[in-house]
């Protein structure tokens, strides 16, 4: 007799999760009526200009045959992550962030994930309030890196480098977000920065205290990991921390290198209106300078560079999958259906609680929809008049929706920034969740808890 196989139910890839999403979105293009809002000559929706129109259903070939545009209309991106994905494995494989954490492990012993831990946070949401840009996700291979060598998770190295800078993005005074947002409210740029950098405190200083409590539970007892296997060496050996290791000029300067790019180009993203071509630029710039620091040959440089950006591919089919979806419900007509009932829901609740009902709507709303530009000049100008007949402040209103857009980044599997950290860590979506959805539920709280204090003593911000 032939023994029957164990058939065993396996949490479906980011890959299976997304194409369901499509077939979804196409499912739900046939249920939900189709609807439109006009837009002025600037692009921005015109409030209760809502109407109902002939449904314009997309079925699953259409979806396929979408596919082109979707993938094609993200080159940008694809062009960020090659770039910045080569540079981080420049200064990957020249050993400088081995050299760093092998000096921390033998500088501060035991203490050394207390100190390591907090100082990345810091750096990471720095980065993600000012900077602010999706290409940050690349850094995750310097976490894998130190998970590898401090016999932690994949969780771990993962969100030591992502959660930081995510959650910064949510109320950073800088990100291309809230600028869009202040500019459509008719308020000056960069007001309320006093209130929202002690809330980007407080959040960073809770990813700090998260990410280190589980790092040391899972360095204490293995066993407590939530994804079942601590990394080790390659090799198998074991690091001695009571072997001196002197730490090189050259790893300090190319730690420094590595963050550059970024600082530059926040500093010129927020004064003079700098794209993604100007990121791309001084990133390559700054690859080519870590190979000369570290004293590649041009044949060496260019294999390692090219070894990093060919392992941005899978990545950026995941981005263009992630893409079809918004494609999907765009060319159903259904976003603004959504938005529209959810409007007239938001509008019942009263003064006291319709801020705080529309910092939820716009986090439900992320889940689908996670591009934050994208949803900027649908959302806001449905929300402002209400706002406004409400007595909502519209620094306020700005508020609810940058958190709202930024507090389910690392959840949805519809984003493409979330997918891209589990492929670069090899980290399973279902354990992920099991890490960040207690994160995510204690940000969305005190953010709700934040919102309603603020509308309840009118604050401006200016």
């Amino acid at each position: 007799m032939k023994e029957k196989k164990e058939v065993r139910l396996a949490f479906p890839h980011v890959m299976v999760l997304l194409i369901a999403l499509v077939l979804l979105a196409c499912i739900l293009s046939y249920i939900i009526p189709a609807g439109q809002y006009e837009y002025d000559s600037n692009g921005y929706v015109i409030a209760d200009s809502f109407h109902y129109v002939d449904r314009t259903p997309v079925s699953p070939w259409s979806a396929v045959i979408k596919l082109t545009g979707a993938i094609a209309s993200m080159g940008t991106t694809y062009a960020l992550l090659f770039i910045i994905g080569g540079m981080i494995a420049v200064l990957i494989s020249s050993g400088a962030v081995e050299n760093i954490v092998d000096w921390s492990l033998f500088r501060f012993k035991d203490r050394s994930l207390t100190i390591l831990i907090p100082i990345i946070t810091v750096m990471m949401s720095l980065l993600g309030g000012l900077a602010g840009q999706d290409s940050l996700i690349t850094f995750v291979a310097c976490g894998m890196l130190l998970a590898r060598r401090t016999k932690l998770d994949r969780i771990s190295g993962m969100a030591i480098f992502y959660l930081p800078y995510i959650t910064a993005q949510a109320i950073g005074p800088t990100v291309l977000m809230i600028l869009m947002c202040q500019q459509m409210s008719g308020i000056p740029a960069m007001s309320g920065i006093g209130v929202r950098v002690v809330i980007w405190i407080l959040f960073t200083g809770f990813a700090a205290w998260y990410n280190t409590r589980y790092a040391l539970k899972v360095s204490r007892d293995p066993s407590k990991s939530i994804d079942g296997e601590i990394l080790t060496l390659e090799d198998g050996q074991e690091i001695d921390v009571n072997k001196p290791v002197a730490l090189e000029k050259s790893s300090i300067l190319g730690m420094l290198m590595m963050i550059v790019p970024f600082v530059i180009y926040a500093v010129g993203s927020a004064k003079y209106g700098w794209g993604f071509e100007w990121l791309i630029g001084i990133g390559f710039i700054d690859a080519i300078l870590l190979g000369l620091i570290f004293r590649f040959t041009p044949n060496d440089w260019s294999r390692r560079f090219c070894k990093g950006a060919a392992e941005m591919g899978p990545v950026c089919l995941l981005i263009g999958f992630s893409k079809l979806i918004s494609v999907v419900l765009a060319d159903g007509q259904i976003i603004n259906t959504i938005a529209h009932a959810a409007l007239m829901l938001i509008q019942k609740m009263g003064p006291g609680f319709s801020a705080v009902g529309m910092f939820i709507f716009t986090t439900l709303f992320n889940l689908m929809m996670p591009s934050g530009p994208a949803k900027v000049p649908l959302l806001m100008p449905l929300f402002t008049p209400v706002a406004d007949i409400l007595g909502i402040t519209r620094q306020i209103l700005c508020t609810c929706y940058q958190l709202g857009d930024g507090l389910t980044n690392f959840l949805t599997p519809v984003s493409s920034v979330l997918a891209t950290g589990l492929i670069l860590s090899n980290t399973k979506y279902s354990k992920w969740l099991r890490y960040a959805v207690p994160y995510a539920l204690t940000l969305i709280i005190f953010s709700a808890i934040c919102i309603f204090v603020l509308n309840s003593i009118g604050w401006t911000g200016v």
